[in-house]
């Protein structure tokens, strides 16, 4: 990238600093991780941030060492980010343990400068080794330091305990306090974003001490070394990443959402019915929104352009085009149809894992080749790899292009778009959704959609199961529709002892209301199950639900679905699947990306 001189500093540098003040405005996850907005970490941060993105080529940002990152931050910075990450406060002397992933490269500046200890103990899960790091404090305030300027997803935890011979400490006061305090001790969990990963190996004298459960997202931050990306495919001056959802009814509604570089200053749609004259159409301003991430060196901040049509005709095609009337200049010509009224078959498409991964273009190609007359595409979650990295979008988006400007799009939360217990803020912003907020729940991670006579309940695998689960009854009790299919990330029945509370709490759900089937994804296989009801297989379809869980990157190492539930299994990906309702029939083909069949059923209602 060719860097332009203003003044001495980089025209990159002028854009970051605009870019971190939107980002400090627009990354709001204090609701949802316990870490507060603007938190004097992330303050301290960006003061860093600003002050090496004006220094230093976008090129050799990468290769900042530690060392030299410690000689950039002032002593006031350096305090905060020794004691601003963890505070407790005690009743009585303690004994502060924090247990520190061995593969980290850099140890924390601060545990030798505050007195910490290597013990020569160590602590294990199933994944990692720990290191015990150990200091004894007074009663009073304890303030512990930041895991790290990298970004070392497995990050310290910390227990506190009683002195040998003493009593316990009582905890006055923790921050963050909005994760669960638990005992140590085998079984114990440390990361909420994680829970199925527990403590297996612990001292003996560290049994029972009080232990602070985080996230893997307080890597994010203080990061900085090795922490800039490039996007393959940045913003421009001319509207990209154009997307059909739906935040309504499908039969008369239309949203549509893309995004431009920053000097795109007015935007518009414009559309009107195929069947008419262009000279008949109707226009729309758009709303639009800053996405900002600094350590995107060569596309730091985009906007991301909203339009929701309403009013419109049931099955009917519409042309629509995105205008920018500051340069008077007309985009390229799609089209989309609307629902039509009453029970008409239709086909969708469903794929699961896509991870932002080459393979994605070729197998939505072919299944858009299979199913020209696709009315929609369904997603089961995972569009990405890491659902906190806009690049990662783009390349998602890049390989979509031809597609997600004629199909809508019904996406479903999976747990890499909302990665390490942080909120999947930037799936929220491109994706224009229905609103579930009177149910309590955080808008636009759950919602229900009718087309035709099907019911589509898309689920948050990684939410609030009890909340959803709420809301999802009230959503099956008043449905009306024959068919009714959930979509969900993880799949309750990929093994025989697989996502327990979702089968209790959703599961019980499906076999009261009849669902017909769920769809899934995350194991990275290719499994359906028998027809299931409360936990057991039953003879007929008609007398439980089928589960069926897909992917579309190449699968992981063998992870055979259980045979209890499971009729037929394969380790496969590069798949599609598309299903057709078509009055009392469901047919469902399941296809790879070289057009070979690997599963078909009938379901009849």
């Amino acid at each position: 990238m060719k860097l332009i001189k203003i003044t001495g500093i980089t025209l990159l540098a002028v854009i970051a600093v605009a870019c971190l003040f939107a980002y400090n405005n627009l990354h709001d996850r204090s609701k949802e991780t316990g870490v507060p907005l603007r938190s004097k970490t992330e303050q301290a941060r960006n003061s860093v941030l600003e002050r090496i993105i004006s220094t230093i080529t976008a090129e050799k940002l990468n290769q900042l060492t530690h060392q030299q990152l410690m000689g950039v931050i002032r002593e006031e910075e350096k305090d905060i980010f020794a004691g601003d990450h963890w505070r407790f406060t005690v009743d009585a002397p303690a004994l502060v343990s924090v247990m520190r992933h061995e593969q980290q490269e850099t140890v924390p500046f601060w545990f030798v400068e505050k007195g910490f200890r290597k013990s020569g103990l160590t602590v294990s899960n199933a994944n990692y080794t720990y290191e015990v790091w150990q200091k004894e404090y007074p009663a009073g305030e304890i303030r512990l330091g930041i895991n790290g300027f990298d970004l070392h997803r497995v990050v310290y935890f910390v227990t506190i305990g009683p002195l040998p011979g003493k009593p316990a400490p009582r905890i006055l006061h923790h921050s963050p306090d909005n994760w669960p305090v638990i005992a140590m001790g085998k079984g114990a969990y440390t990361y909420n974003d994680w829970d199925e990963l527990v403590i297996e190996q612990l001292p003996e004298e560290l049994e029972g001490h009080t232990l602070f459960t985080t996230i893997r997202g307080r890597a994010r931050e203080a990061a900085i070394l090795k922490s800039f990306r490039k996007t393959a495919y940045p913003a421009s001056p001319l509207a990209d990443q154009i997307m059909l959802t739906w935040c309504d009814d499908p039969r008369i509604t239309q949203a549509i959402q893309w995004r431009s570089d920053t000097s795109a200053n007015k935007m518009s749609l414009r559309y009107w019915p195929m069947n008419k004259p262009k000279g008949r159409l109707s226009e729309r301003a758009a709303e639009v929104q800053i996405l900002s991430d600094p350590y995107i060196i060569n596309d730091p901040m985009v906007k991301h352009w909203e339009v929701n049509i309403s009013g419109l005709q049931p099955d009917t095609e519409y042309n629509y085009l995105i205008y920018n009337s500051e340069n008077n200049m007309e985009g390229v010509t799609h089209s989309f149809r609307t629902a039509p009224q009453g029970k008409r078959a239709f086909r969708f498409i469903y794929l699961g894992d896509t991870h932002n991964d080459d393979i994605v273009e070729p197998v939505l190609r072919q299944a858009l080749k299979d199913a020209p007359d696709a009315a929609f595409l369904v997603h089961s979650g995972d569009h990405v790899n890491s659902g906190l990295f806009r690049d990662h979008w783009d390349q998602y988006m890049h390989a979509a292009r031809d597609i997600f400007p004629r199909l809508p799009f019904l996406p479903t939360l999976g747990n890499h778009d909302s990665q390490d217990g942080l909120p999947p803020t930037l799936y929220t912003q491109l994706f224009m959704l229905p609103r579930e907020e009177a149910s309590g729940l955080v808008p636009e991670r759950n919602y229900a959609v009718s087309y035709g006579d099907a019911r589509f309940y898309m689920l948050d695998a990684t939410g609030d199961l009890q909340k959803i689960a709420y809301w999802l009854e009230k959503e099956l009790k008043q449905t009306k529709e024959k068919w009714k299919i959930a979509v969900t990330h993880f799949p309750p029945y990929a093994t025989d002892d697989a996502y327990p509370e979702i089968r209790r709490l959703w599961g019980s759900l499906f076999d009261k209301y009849q669902v017909d089937l769920v769809l899934s994804g995350h194991i990275h296989q290719y499994f359906r199950s028998f027809p299931i009801h409360n936990e057991r297989v039953v003879s007929k379809p008609t007398k439980g639900t089928i589960y069926v869980s897909s992917v579309t990157v190449e699968p992981r190492e063998p992870e055979p679905a259980s045979p209890t539930y499971n009729e037929v299994y394969a380790n496969i990906g590069g798949l599609f699947q598309i299903i057709e309702i078509d009055h009392d029939t469901l047919r469902f083909i399941s296809k790879r990306v070289d057009d070979t069949m690997n599963d078909q059923f009938l379901l009849y209602k």
